[in-house]
C-alpha cells in the first residue's frame, strides 16, 4: 500500500524563539569561522555578550511575528474602518443582486408597504412572415405554413400585495419599478407593475365550542389562520434567529441585502433578515383546499367538533363548482371575504360563523372580533420596527506597536560604556574612541533589526490597496512615484543610540536606507526597478486569490504583445483596479445597466458584466462614451509635384496642436494606417526618440525604427515632431509628456458598448393615423412597423439558419478594432473568451470589432461613429419611454423612427482584421511571413510582386 504524501499546514520549527538554540547555533557558527583565533566562549567574553543581545533582540521580533494576525493589522487610530477596508465583512461581499425569481421578491418584501411580491413571465408573441421577413406583434394575414412565432422571454410583470394601511399606492409602483431598474438582471425586462387581483372566497361554518370558549376570540383566530393559509405572511428575523435555524453565514447573506453601502442599496427597508423556506411557502396559491381549512379550524383552542362547512368561490353561484377545492385563477390572490369593512367583496355574500355551546347557539359581537383581529395583526408585526439586518463581526485586533524598536546598545552593561549613560569625562580618548568604534559596529546589527522590526509593522499596509497603491493607476511610469511610494521593503531610523552624528551623516542617512532597502532605479535611466514589480505583484496575487481569482492568463498575453518589461506597470494596474473595485464588480455581476437613470451617456452606469470583463482586460475605463477620437487621424493630399496623385500621411494631435506625424507620404490608406499604429507602438518607449540639434542650438526629435541598422534609410524615422525647444531638456520633457499623453490615449479609446437585444424591441402600442383614422378603435394589437423589428436569419420556406427569435438573451458586444491591444489576434481571442465566460450561461453573444481610426474611411463608413451617434439618441428615447406612464403618438413616432435607425446599424457591423496573404505557390517563403489567412482573423490583403 502506498503511503499518502502530505504536506503539513505549520512547517514552522518555532526555533526563532528559542533562545538557547539560537545561542548555540551562534556558537556552532563562532567556532567554524574563528576557532584558530578565539577559544574563550564563556559569559564573560564580550564577544559572547554581542551574541546573546542579537539572540535576545531576534526572539523579541520572533514573539511578534508570532502575535496574532489582526493584532498585526490593527491600526493605533480610526481601527475599524480602516479593518472594514482591508477585509470585506459578511454583508459587503456575500450578498448579490438578484438573480432568481425568489431573490426578486426577497428584495420587494423588504420595502415596508410590501407585503408579499410575485415576479410573473410576461407573455409577449411576435410573428415572422417567412415570405418578406418581417415581423409583427399581430398574425399576417397570410397560410399558417407561411409565418412563425415565438414567445420573447425575459419579459417580466411584478404583482404586489401591498399592506392595508398603504395611502399612495402608485408611489409604491414606481419606487418598485425604480429598484427593478437599479437591479435588473442583463437581458431581462419589466413591462409592468401591478397591484395582485383578488380571487374572493366565502365560508360557511357551523362549530360547536367548548363552555369556558370565547366565540369571538375563536371567529378571530380562524379568519387569521385562514388569511394566513390563503397568503402566507413573509416574517422577518434577526441574524441571531437565522443561526438558531440551523443557517451558516454563506446562506444567511445569500441574495439581495439591503444594507448601507451594501450590494443593495436600502430604500425605506424593513431591516432583518427572510427565510427562504418562508419566501416558498408564500407562493401564489393555486388551490383552496377545504380538507387544509377544517384542520386549521380544529388546531384552534376551544373548538369542539365542525357540525358544518363548506366553501366557494365568490359569485359562483350555479353550485357547479367542486365542494372540496376551488380552484384559484391564475394571478390572482384568494382572499377569505367576511364581514370586516375593509373587504372588497362586492361579488358575494359575506361569509357565515355560527357557534353553539352544547345545544345552546351563541351571538357574536363582530365588533369585538375586529378588535380581536387588529390586536393579533400588532401582535405579529411587534418588533419589525426595531429589527435590523445586522453584519457579522469580526476580530478587529488591539493594536500594539510591532515596528517599535530601541537599540541593543542600551542593553549592554555599564561598562561597555554605550549606554546612554556612556563614559565618564574623566575617561581617556582612547577608551571612548573604542566605545564609539563598538556602537559603529553594532549599528550595523541595530539597523537590520530595525528594518525588520519596521517590515513587519507595515505588513497592514502592503497587504491591502491602500493610497499608495492606487496611485499605480493615475500615473504613467514608476519614475512619477516617490521613493517612500515605491517601497517594498521598509526601513527606519535606529532610535536612542547616543552620540549619533558622531557615527553617520543624519541629512542622508534616511534617503540611503530607502534607497539601499529597496534598490529602485529610475526607468528612464535604464533601471526595470524589477524587485519593486515582483514583490508588488506577488502582493497583490495574493490578495486576489482571497477571491478565488487569477490574473495568469492576463499577465501572459500582456507579456506576449509588450513583451516582459512592457507590460510590468499596465498589470499592476489592472490587478490594483480589480481589487479596488472588486466589491462591486462581485456584487453587480450579472445585472444589466438601469436605462432609467438620468444619463446614460458620458457615465459608469453600465452592466454588471461590462465592468468585470473591463477590469479582468485591463480596460481602465468601463463608462459608456465615444471611443473614437478626432487625436488620430489619416488624411488624403494631393501631390502637386508628382502627377497630381493622391497620398496619404497621419498625425497626433492634443487639442489643435500636432505632436508627431509621419516622415513621408503613402500610396495607400492601408499603408499609412500600418505605419501610424506602429509608430503609436515606438512612440511610447523613450529609448525610440532620437534627439536632434540645429546649428543654431534648438532641438527637436523623430521616431526611429530600432530594428533597422542603416539610419541612412528612409524607413529608419518612423515619425517626426516639427517643433523646435531651445534646449535639449526641454525636448526630454516634451517627449515624457508625449510618452504619458499617447498611453492615456490608448486607454481612452479601449472600451466596449454591450447592447442588448431585448431592449430593442419595438412597443406594443397602438399608434392611431390622425390622417386616414377617424378614431381609434377600443382595442387593436399593436402595429409597430416591420423596421422597428431586428432582422432574423431565414429562408424563403421558414427554415432558419440561425436562432428565429433575436432578441431573447441575446447581445452585441461591440468593440473598437483599431487600437494597439484589440487589433491583435491573440488578445481577440483572450477577450472574447473572458466576455463568454463573464456572460450568464443562457445570454449568447455576438463580438464585433468594428470602426477605424478617423480619416481610413469616412464617417458613414465607419461602424464606430455610427453607433456612437445613433446608440446614444436610441438611449435617450428609450429612457423618455420608461419615465412617461403613458406616451403620446408624436413620443411613440420618435422612439420608432430612432429604433428604426439605430437597428440597421447594428445589424450591419462588419469586425475589421489584420490583413492576410494568400500562400503563393510560386514563392514558398511567402507561406512563413506570419500574415497567413486564419478564419475569423485575418482578412484577405493583397499578394505583393
Amino acid at each position: 500500500m502506498s503511503e499518502t504524501i502530505n504536506i503539513p499546514k505549520d512547517v514552522s520549527t518555532k526555533d526563532d524563539l528559542d533562545f538557547e538554540f539560537l545561542r548555540q547555533k551562534g556558537l556552532e557558527y563562532i567556532e567554524s569561522l574563528g576557532s584558530k583565533l578565539w577559544t574563550d566562549y564563556n559569559v564573560h567574553d564580550p564577544g559572547i555578550t554581542i551574541l546573546e543581545m542579537l539572540c535576545y533582540a531576534i526572539t523579541d521580533l520572533s514573539q511578534r511575528i508570532e502575535m496574532p494576525i489582526e493584532n498585526l493589522l490593527a491600526s493605533e487610530t480610526d481601527n475599524f474602518k480602516k479593518m472594514h477596508q482591508q477585509f470585506l465583512s459578511a454583508v459587503h461581499i456575500l450578498p448579490s443582486k438578484p438573480v432568481t425569481a425568489l431573490d426578486y421578491r426577497k428584495l420587494f418584501v423588504h420595502l415596508k408597504e410590501v407585503k408579499n411580491a410575485w415576479i410573473v413571465k410576461h407573455d409577449q408573441k411576435v410573428y415572422l412572415n417567412c415570405k418578406n421577413g418581417k415581423m409583427s406583434y399581430a398574425p399576417f394575414d397570410v397560410n399558417a405554413k407561411d409565418q412563425k412565432e415565438f414567445g420573447l422571454k425575459g419579459l417580466n410583470d411584478i404583482y404586489l400585495d401591498l399592506e392595508k394601511n398603504v395611502v399612495d399606492r402608485e408611489a409604491v409602483f414606481e419606487e418598485v419599478k425604480e429598484i427593478y431598474h437599479r437591479n435588473r438582471n442583463l437581458c431581462e425586462d419589466l413591462v409592468a407593475v401591478h397591484e395582485i387581483p383578488e380571487h374572493h372566497i366565502s365560508i360557511c361554518v357551523y362549530l360547536d365550542i367548548a363552555p369556558e370558549a370565547d366565540e369571538e376570540k375563536i371567529q378571530a383566530l380562524i379568519i387569521k389562520k385562514i388569511d394566513d393559509y390563503l397568503s402566507p405572511p413573509v416574517p422577518f428575523y434577526s441574524l441571531q434567529q437565522m443561526y438558531d435555524k440551523g443557517y451558516t453565514t454563506d446562506k444567511i447573506f445569500e441574495g439581495p441585502i439591503p444594507f448601507l453601502e451594501g450590494c443593495i442599496e436600502p430604500n425605506d427597508f424593513q431591516g432583518g433578515f427572510v427565510d427562504d423556506v418562508d419566501l416558498k411557502r408564500a407562493e401564489l396559491r393555486t388551490q383552496v383546499r377545504l380538507s387544509d381549512i377544517i384542520q386549521l379550524i380544529m388546531k384552534i383552542e376551544g373548538v369542539l367538533t365542525i357540525k358544518d362547512i363548506s366553501i366557494k368561490t365568490c359569485g359562483d353561484d350555479n353550485g357547479e363548482q367542486d365542494p372540496w377545492i376551488i380552484c384559484v385563477k391564475n394571478s390572482h390572490k384568494p382572499v377569505l371575504c367576511w364581514k370586516n369593512e375593509g373587504d372588497d367583496c362586492k361579488d358575494c355574500g359575506k361569509s357565515i360563523f355560527n357557534f353553539s355551546k352544547g345545544l345552546l347557539p351563541i351571538g357574536v359581537n363582530e365588533s369585538r372580533v375586529i378588535q380581536i383581529l387588529n390586536a393579533l395583526e400588532i401582535e405579529e408585526k411587534k418588533g419589525l420596527s426595531t429589527l435590523v439586518t445586522e453584519d457579522v463581526p469580526f476580530a478587529l485586533g488591539s493594536f500594539s506597536d510591532a515596528g517599535a524598536y530601541s537599540t541593543i546598545q542600551n542593553d549592554f552593561p555599564e561598562t561597555y560604556g554605550i549606554s546612554p549613560e556612556g563614559l565618564s569625562s574623566s575617561a581617556p580618548k582612547e577608551r571612548k574612541a573604542k566605545a564609539k568604534q563598538l556602537k559603529a559596529y553594532l549599528l550595523f546589527f541595530d539597523q537590520v533589526l530595525a528594518n525588520y522590526f519596521s517590515h513587519l509593522s507595515k505588513a497592514k499596509d502592503l497587504l491591502s490597496v491602500d493610497e499608495s497603491l492606487k496611485r499605480l493607476y493615475t500615473i504613467n511610469t514608476l519614475a512619477e512615484l516617490t521613493p517612500r511610494e515605491k517601497q517594498t521593503y521598509f526601513s527606519k531610523i535606529v532610535p536612542d543610540i547616543t552620540e549619533i552624528d558622531d557615527l553617520v551623516d543624519s541629512e542622508i542617512y534616511q534617503e540611503r536606507l530607502v534607497a539601499i532597502n529597496n534598490a529602485i532605479k529610475d526607468n528612464s535611466k535604464g533601471g526595470d526597478a524589477s524587485d519593486f514589480y515582483e514583490r508588488r505583484n506577488q502582493f497583490l496575487d495574493h490578495l486576489i486569490a482571497r477571491f478565488a481569482e487569477k490574473f495568469s492568463d492576463y499577465t501572459f498575453i500582456m507579456k506576449m504583445i509588450y513583451g516582459e518589461g512592457g507590460a510590468k506597470h499596465q498589470i499592476l494596474k489592472a490587478k490594483t483596479k480589480f481589487l479596488d473595485d472588486y466589491k462591486k464588480i462581485s456584487c453587480e455581476r450579472g445585472i444589466g445597466f438601469n436605462y432609467g437613470d438620468s444619463e446614460v451617456w458620458n457615465t459608469e452606469n453600465v452592466s454588471g458584466v461590462q465592468k468585470r470583463v473591463a477590469r479582468l482586460t485591463g480596460i481602465s475605463d468601463f463608462s459608456r462614451r465615444n471611443l473614437l477620437t478626432d487625436a488620430i487621424e489619416v488624411y488624403d493630399e494631393i501631390d502637386k509635384v508628382q502627377d497630381n496623385l493622391t497620398e496619404y500621411r497621419w498625425r497626433i494631435k492634443n487639442g489643435e496642436k500636432i505632436l508627431i506625424s509621419s516622415s513621408k507620404h503613402y500610396h495607400t490608406i492601408t499603408g499609412a494606417l500600418n505605419e501610424l499604429l506602429y509608430a503609436l507602438e515606438l512612440a511610447k518607449d523613450a529609448s525610440n526618440y532620437d534627439l536632434k540639434k540645429t546649428k543654431n542650438g534648438r532641438t527637436y526629435f523623430n521616431i526611429v525604427d530600432p530594428a533597422i541598422s542603416d539610419k541612412q534609410s528612409e524607413d529608419w524615422i518612423v515619425a517626426r515632431r516639427i517643433a523646435y525647444t531651445s534646449t535639449q531638456e526641454k525636448s526630454e520633457l516634451k517627449r515624457n509628456e508625449i510618452i504619458a499623453y499617447l498611453n492615456e490615449l490608448s486607454m481612452d479609446q479601449e472600451g466596449m458598448y454591450l447592447i442588448e437585444h431585448i431592449l430593442l424591441r419595438p412597443d406594443t402600442s397602438y399608434i392611431t393615423n390622425a390622417e386616414t383614422d377617424n378614431e381609434q378603435p377600443e382595442k387593436e394589437s399593436p402595429n409597430a412597423p416591420p423596421e422597428t423589428f431586428m432582422p432574423s436569419c431565414l429562408d424563403g420556406d421558414c427554415e432558419t439558419c440561425g436562432p428565429l427569435d433575436p432578441y431573447s438573451f441575446r447581445v452585441s458586444v461591440v468593440l473598437p478594432g483599431w487600437t494597439q491591444r484589440f487589433f491583435n489576434a491573440d488578445f481577440r481571442a483572450y477577450m472574447e473568451r473572458i466576455i463568454r465566460e463573464e456572460l450568464p450561461a443562457h445570454v449568447l453573444a455576438k463580438i464585433c470589432w468594428v470602426g477605424n481610426i478617423k480619416g481610413v474611411v469616412s464617417d458613414k463608413e465607419n461602424d464606430i461613429f455610427q453607433i456612437q451617434e445613433k446608440y446614444p439618441q436610441f438611449l435617450n428615447q428609450l429612457k423618455e419611454k420608461s419615465e412617461k406612464k403613458t406616451s403620446n403618438s408624436a413620443d411613440l413616432k420618435r422612439y420608432r423612427e430612432t429604433l428604426a435607425k439605430f437597428i440597421p446599424c447594428l445589424n450591419g457591423l462588419h469586425s475589421i482584421y489584420r490583413s492576410g496573404s494568400l500562400h503563393d505557390c510560386d514563392n514558398d517563403g511567402t507561406e512563413n511571413k506570419g500574415n497567413k489567412i486564419i478564419l475569423g482573423r485575418t482578412n484577405i490583403g493583397n499578394l505583393k510582386a
